[in-house]
């Protein structure tokens, strides 16, 4: 039974005024005078209006109070007539007061009703604001109108994604407020699309239709139509507050697209300056290696006959060393380049540590002046890894070690297992690095603050390399100071465990 139906506001009114005859009796009883008991039945009837939806239920009160005070109160009593000549005029003010109060009082529930529901609507704007300020993806957006929906309207969310430039709808995304099916309706969506107006359950276009929908932004730049199902109970205060929900959200999805758009023109900035960086780094360092081959040839071939077998070594050599630098340099630009793309994945397999290091350790540049030493683990490491990418990280790492540190100082490689990893460590007894450049040292053509102590070429793509090969194979790779002095760079890598023999 409703609260508000006939029958329930029946009761409440029969209750209240035999409530009021009870109270009145008592006080009749107790000697007091019949206003007291005409109030008894004007606050009866002031109970009416507040209990029942009001109106004719006033006026019916009114009319039953008057009635039941001439009955019961009025003498003759028990009976509805009345002796005394001046009644009718008690009974008419009684019903007249009774019927304004009852009045005012119906009025004043339904405002403070009316004042409840604008605060609620209110808060649910606020609550919608709040979740939307930490929303940074479009779904994001979407996820907070259907909660929204769920909360304010009891209802489910469809959201139909603008395309085709506005004129068409992508793939509906459905929210279910209560786990059952959300009914698509495209057609109604379009509409609303396309005219730029709510259509749908309640209005003029498509009014059978079973959801209320309304476009997410403006005509012209529409990101899509949001639709609460069902909504055939949707007052007019409620579909307002729909259209409030889906401005806010239009301006949140602007202000979504409006950071992906800095986000765009940031990373196309970064990538710019990475083209000039290289472009500016094979202008020079690569040029330098160039000119010496093209000039040693050149001296070779117009001279060599006149020179010594140490001097034609020692140009020969030179050649050799340049070769290889160049040869380095560029399979590091195409590592980092395809690794940090996603051109290329490791070919991971099971692989002995020491294995690793050993191979790396042949192809590291040989320097008497930087003594380069191994000291093998204590037990056997295995590792997942790519073997080629993992000796090219640890060759660079060397390298970086003797070409950054001067004569004497010496390297040494070792390894240790941590946890569900293992460490590839490389350390040196060099100056060490400064705490304001740890954090740059692994970006692409970043060579450190100084110069090299020998004056060597480098590029800053080595360490570069280490990075993107750490975490192709979802490790990484970190540098610390080494006591009392010196760099150790640590590549980690997934462990593996021996098996049992």
């Amino acid at each position: 039974m409703r609260r508000d139906g006939p029958l329930a506001s029946l009761l409440v009114t029969a209750g209240l005024l035999a409530g009021a005859t009870l109270v009145g009796s008592a006080l009749r009883a107790a000697g007091l005078q019949e206003a007291t008991v005409v109030v008894t039945y004007v606050l009866a009837v002031i109970g009416v209006a507040l209990a029942t939806p009001g109106g004719p239920w006033c006026l019916v009160a009114s009319a039953l109070a008057v009635l039941a005070f001439n009955f019961f109160f009025a003498a003759p009593t028990l009976s509805l007539a009345a002796l005394d000549p001046a009644m009718p005029g008690t009974f008419a003010v009684m019903f007249v007061v009774a019927l304004v109060a009852g009045h005012l009082a119906a009025r004043l529930r339904l405002q403070a009703r009316a004042a409840e529901a604008a605060r609620e609507r209110t808060q649910a704007l606020l609550d919608l604001s709040r979740r939307l300020q930490d929303c940074t993806t479009g779904p994001d957006v979407v996820a907070a109108m259907a909660a929204t929906a769920r909360e304010a309207l009891g209802c489910s969310l469809a959201w139909y994604p603008a395309a085709g430039g506005g004129r068409a709808l992508g793939a509906p995304t459905l929210f279910s407020a209560d786990g059952s099916s959300v009914v698509e309706e495209g057609s109604v969506a379009l509409r609303a699309l396309a005219n730029g107006i709510p259509a749908g359950a309640g209005t003029p276009a498509f009014g059978s239709a079973f959801g209320f929908y309304r476009p997410v932004g403006p005509a012209a730049h529409a990101h899509g139509v949001a639709g609460v199902v069902p909504a055939a109970g949707l007052s007019a205060e409620e579909r307002g507050l729909w259209g409030s929900v889906c401005g806010l959200a239009a301006l949140a999805l602007d202000r979504v697209e409006a950071l992906e758009q800095r986000e765009e023109e940031a990373v196309r900035a970064r990538d710019q300056k990475t083209r000039a960086d290289l472009l500016r780094s094979i202008s020079h360092d690569l040029r330098t290696p160039l000119t010496s081959i093209a000039g040693t040839a050149d001296v070779l071939l117009e001279a060599g006959a006149s020179l010594d077998g140490a001097a034609r070594g020692r140009l020969l050599a030179g050649i050799r060393d340049d070769a290889r630098w160049l040869r380095a340099t560029v399979e590091n630009l195409l590592t980092v380049t395809r690794l940090e793309e996603g051109g290329v994945s490791p070919l991971a397999d099971v692989e002995l540590v020491d294995d690793l290091i050993e191979e790396a350790l042949r192809h590291s540049a040989a320097d008497p002046a930087h003594p380069v030493s191994f000291e093998p683990p204590a037990e056997p490491l295995l590792v997942r890894a790519d073997p080629s990418l993992v000796v090219q990280a640890l060759v660079n790492l060397i390298n970086n070690a003797v070409a950054h540190t001067p004569a004497g100082c010496a390297v040494t490689v070792s390894a240790a297992r941590s946890g569900p990893s293992v460490g590839l460590c490389v350390a040196d007894d060099g100056p060490g690095i400064p705490d304001s450049e740890k954090d740059r040292i692994f970006e692409a053509f970043h060579s450190g603050s100084g110069g090299l102590p020998d004056g060597t070429r480098s590029v800053g793509l080595g360490l570069s390399v280490c990075r993107a090969v750490a975490r192709a194979h979802g490790g990484g790779i970190c540098v610390r100071d080494r006591k009392p002095h010196g760099s150790v760079f640590v590549l980690s890598l997934p462990a593996e465990e021996v098996p049992d023999v």
